[in-house]
């Protein structure tokens, strides 16, 4: 009797070993984007800044952002929520100082950004990461891209002495990497931001471009 119990334990054992090897094998295949989504990004002043945190932001379409946020549920099985409208945030609405705002308003940089051809720059997503934070009672997580996209701290840097020169204070070029959010535990995004992404210990999966 004893013996059967021991490798009824060693086979649930196995099991759960296999099942576990397995989800995560799924979780580390790499996430699909056509290479034409690569593409037609466009530059826009986000309408709901204090949800998102993002003032000024590069989106994809909406079928694009659908279709990561699609692969995310799928493999993670989590209640999560997407941002609307995705973007890869640009200026933060914090980072927009009000003392400049009677100069240099949130138009002039869209203008900026348009006129520096961000919306043509090539954009290069590197993986697929993923950040979880424990807090009292609860566990939150965002998923999100990272992106080789060198335009971002160029741009950065234009946006600071703008708003210097506007009499603000300007911003730190450095704070920000270049990344979109898919998915979040919770709607709060804008308590992610800034989401700086130099570390590669966030990547959970590569991104393979079709």
């Amino acid at each position: 009797m004893l013996i059967k119990v021991v490798v009824a334990l060693l086979a649930l054992g196995v099991l759960g070993w296999l099942f576990v090897r397995s989800a995560n094998n799924v979780r580390s295949e790499p996430y699909e984007i056509a290479r034409g989504r690569l593409a037609g990004w466009t530059l826009a002043i986000d309408a709901a800044p204090n949800a998102s945190g993002v003032l000024l932001g590069l989106q994809p379409d909406k079928t694009t952002a659908a279709t990561l946020f699609s692969q995310v549920f799928s493999r993670s099985g989590e209640s999560l929520n997407g941002p609307v409208p995705a973007a890869i945030p640009i200026v933060l609405q914090r980072e927009f100082d009000p003392a400049a705002a009677g100069t240099l308003t949130p138009d002039a940089l869209l203008a900026s950004a348009r006129g520096a051809g961000l919306e043509s720059s090539p954009l290069a997503p590197r993986c697929m990461a993923q950040r979880r934070i424990s807090e009292p009672g609860i566990l939150r997580q965002v998923y999100f891209i990272r992106f080789d996209w060198p335009a971002l701290s160029a741009f950065r840097r234009q946006a600071a002495e703008q708003m210097r020169t506007a009499g603000g204070r300007g911003l730190d070029p450095t704070a920000l990497t270049p990344v979109m959010i898919v998915g979040a535990s919770d709607r709060a995004f804008s308590r992610w931001l800034p989401l700086n992404a130099e570390s590669a210990d966030d990547c959970i999966a590569a991104i393979a471009i079709r």
